[in-house]
């Protein structure tokens, strides 16, 4: 409300400014003008035909629809220079609309009034179902998806509008469509010389508004084509009266008369119900059609005038506007482009632009209408041409270098099945084309983000040397597959062939464990998990463990209840870590066997020999770590934990470091996520804590113990103290804790490196 009173008080500061009064007016003029001649076209476009003698009274709901649109847009737009009337392409579709009910109700015997109410009903109830949906998309901020309409379906969408347009000015000029069985009765003298002058008047307008692009080109060429008639209507000696009777002018407009109302109340009996019921899914049409067109429109204002505008103020707008006009009868509107853009073209930004346009409008309505009747057909159907021919024009044509070959072909077909099938069935084509289209470029985008394997990716959980060394031989066996996106049949049998490929008998990656990493999925469908199931199949086959990592609830539900038998095959883990850590046991397990049968002396026997350095270092390293436990004693404390105990527990502050004496725990962070995500594995040596840092530092995860630990705790104090008292101890404890830390940083940096490769989509096939 504020907003509208800021509005007013705008439009009373220009009207009491004469610098911005004058240019106002006269742009709100000419404006009006030529949204009147407009106007009366598109109402000659919807009662064409059959319903020709209702054209002149049908003016007045295109006229009323100007008065009130214009008037709201005025005042309650967030552009200044808005201006909003009944637009050209739901005329368009409701002159199809007229032609499908007259067609049923003009018959020999059959009152051709109640074809007229009935159409005017269903302009009606179309302009209120536009209110419906741009108030709707305004209340819950829909207008972005709109946006996401492809843009050759926009286009083959417009450019079909532009035939019908087209289609629409033959029907005013000569009373019958362009089409092929038509072309010989248009092609003869008596209808040449009917249609030719509007045809010229088009092609003049095109071409005269490309070269000059001035705000004066329309009015002065309109101008001259009302000159030219009057010259030939002087030359060959006719009257207004004889022009009228042979068809030259619009005619019928009782002298003095007031255009609207056009229909009472009485009329509301005539309306044939079941003819609507009939055209209902072309009338729903005209809302989708009109949203998308103000969308685009709004899109091209912003980029013309350099303004942002407010869409759901506008939107609401719009929304009030259709409904004052729909209850008057008029069709539905929208913002324009070419008039919105007309006042600050002529120097003028004010709001009394379009108000003036409004109210010209409105006088024509209640006061002059009997000079409407003397306007000439061949400038109403040229219009009407004019429009038609720069809409094919800009995007048949023009598109062109905008789109790609594909698209471009679903923009003709769009098209080509509007002019043969009619617009309903060409929307539909559109629709099923574009789902197509997109289903197969979609399709193409690769769905694997990273297809590697163990190599250089291990889970966090700490391992011993042997084992170490057992899981780097056989890490070329674990197969992993990164996958992102949305998934369905397409994509899933993309991922699907991927997998096939790896399990082939003669493949060097042909692996003993499968796992796929499903944390970057968006969503899936039905068609998605039968490709599971398949997949799974096929690794059952191959005597490879499939493993899915992060899968969403929903998938592994749907999983085991289509698929109980293979859901056994299959291991869900809440996490890549946790699947990795699967694979690496069983593994070890594995090998562990085939060692056992090997050895009977010892599993790990043959391989300690090969680990001999690496497992010495090691066991330096635990008696240096034991040795500095018991050196730092006198300052310890010491805590035990029995399994599955919690240390500390994630955001908690904490005071000085632990040193894990025994067992084995881990360290989880807890998020939006059912299962906590693994942070890292602890075994005796590990440190965790705060030793240096000035500010408070929270737990970045619980500390939980997986066996039976045993921790030894240092506090920060007793860290300072034992500096100041033993120099050699401290400098033993800070020299292991920086060498924990930097091992950390480096898988840290390491992880890092392997998420960038997959972000890339990069293959690592062993050699």
């Amino acid at each position: 409300m504020g907003q509208l009173v800021a509005n007013c008080r705008q439009i009373a500061r220009d009207a009491g400014t004469p610098t911005l009064l004058f240019p106002a007016l006269s742009s709100g003029l000419m404006v009006g003008l030529l949204i009147i001649v407009v106007e009366l076209s598109l109402a000659s476009l919807i009662f064409s035909g059959q319903l020709s003698a209702f054209a002149t009274s049908a003016a007045g709901l295109t006229l009323f629809g100007t008065f009130v649109m214009c008037v709201v847009l005025s005042i309650g737009s967030s552009y200044s220079n808005s201006v909003c009337l009944p637009e050209d392409a739901p005329a368009a579709i409701m002159a199809t609309i007229s032609a499908n009910v007259a067609a049923a109700l003009c018959t020999a015997n059959a009152d051709p009034h109640v074809a007229f109410v009935t159409i005017g009903a269903a302009m009606t109830l179309s302009t209120l179902a536009t209110a419906a949906l741009f108030a709707l998309l305004a209340r819950y901020r829909l207008g972005n998806m709109v946006r996401y309409m492809p843009f050759p379906v926009v286009g083959g969408f417009l450019a079909g509008v532009g035939w019908m347009l087209v289609d629409g000015g033959f029907s005013i000029m000569n009373g019958m469509p362009l089409s092929f069985a038509t072309l010989p009765a248009l092609a003869t003298l008596e209808q040449v010389a009917r249609w030719a002058p509007g045809l010229l008047l088009a092609l003049v307008l095109l071409w005269a508004m490309e070269r000059w692009r001035n705000a004066f080109t329309l009015p002065l060429v309109l101008a001259g084509a009302l000159g030219c008639f009057a010259v030939f209507l002087g030359v060959s000696q006719t009257s207004l009266a004889e022009a009228e009777q042979t068809g030259l002018l619009l005619g019928g407009m009782p002298m003095g008369s007031m255009l609207w109302p056009v229909f009472t109340l009485a009329d509301a009996s005539l309306i044939r119900w079941d003819a609507l019921y009939s055209v209902l899914p072309q009338l729903l049409t005209i809302p989708l059609v009109s949203a998308i067109s103000f969308f685009l429109i709004a899109s091209g204002l912003e980029a013309a005038a350099r303004v942002d505008i407010n869409l759901k103020q506008d939107l609401y707008a719009n929304a009030f506007a259709n409904l004052l006009g729909g209850l008057g009868g008029a069709q539905a509107g929208y913002t324009a482009l070419s008039f919105s853009i007309f006042g600050p073209a002529t120097g003028s930004n004010s709001r009394l632009v379009g108000l003036t346009a409004g109210l010209l409008a409105a006088m024509a309505t209640f006061f002059g209408a009997s000079v409407l009747g003397y306007f000439p057909k061949f400038i109403l159907g040229g219009m009407v041409l004019f429009i038609g021919l720069a809409t094919m024009k800009s995007w048949v044509l023009e598109s062109r270098s905008r789109v790609t070959p594909i698209e471009y072909c679903v923009l003709l077909a769009i098209l080509g099945a509007i002019v043969w099938l009619g617009f309903l069935n060409g929307v539909g084509l559109g629709l099923t084309l574009a789902t197509i289209v997109f289903v197969i470029k979609y399709s193409r985008i690769p769905v694997v983000r990273q297809d590697t394997n163990a190599t250089s990716r291990a889970s966090t959980r700490r391992r011993s040397v042997p084992d170490q060394h057992i899981l780097r031989e056989q890490a070329h066996t674990v197969r992993l597959l990164r996958v992102s996106g949305y998934l369905f049949f397409g994509s899933a049998s993309s991922l699907g062939s991927t997998v096939a490929q790896h399990l082939e008998p003669g493949s060097t990656t042909r692996p003993a464990f499968l796992i796929i990493d499903f944390t970057d999925v968006d969503g899936f469908d039905s068609s998605a998990v039968n490709s599971f199931i398949r997949m799974v199949q096929r690794c059952t086959a191959a005597d490879c463990q499939p493993v899915f990592a992060a899968a969403p609830a929903e998938l592994e539900e749907q999983f085991r209840r289509a698929a109980p038998i293979e859901a056994r095959s299959v291991r869900f883990l809440p996490d890549l870590d946790r699947a990795l850590e699967h694979c690496e046991d069983a593994l070890l397990a594995r090998e562990q066997c085939r060692l056992d049968a090997l050895n009977k002396d010892g599993g790990h026997g043959g391989l300690f020999d090969l680990a001999v350095d690496d497992t010495l270092r090691h066991l330096e390293e635990e008696e240096r770590f034991e040795a500095l436990v018991e050196r730092l004693e006198p300052q310890l404390v010491h805590k035990t934990l029995k399994a599955g105990d919690a240390l500390v527990r994630q955001g908690e502050l904490l005071d000085g470091a632990y040193l894990l004496v025994s067992g084995q725990a881990e360290e989880l962070r807890h998020g939006p996520e059912a299962e906590p995500k693994r942070l890292r594995s602890l075994v005796p040596g590990s440190v965790a804590g705060r030793i240096a840092t000035p500010q408070e530092l929270a737990a970045p995860g619980d500390i939980v113990a997986r066996t039976d630990c045993r921790f030894a705790f240092l506090s920060m104090q007793s860290l300072r103290e034992l500096e100041t008292t033993d120099a050699q101890a401290a400098l033993a404890f800070h020299r292991l804790y920086s060498g924990r830390l930097e091992a950390r940083l480096g898988d840290l940096a390491q992880r890092r490196a392997e998420a960038e490769t997959g972000n890339k989509a990069e293959t690592d096939d062993p050699a």
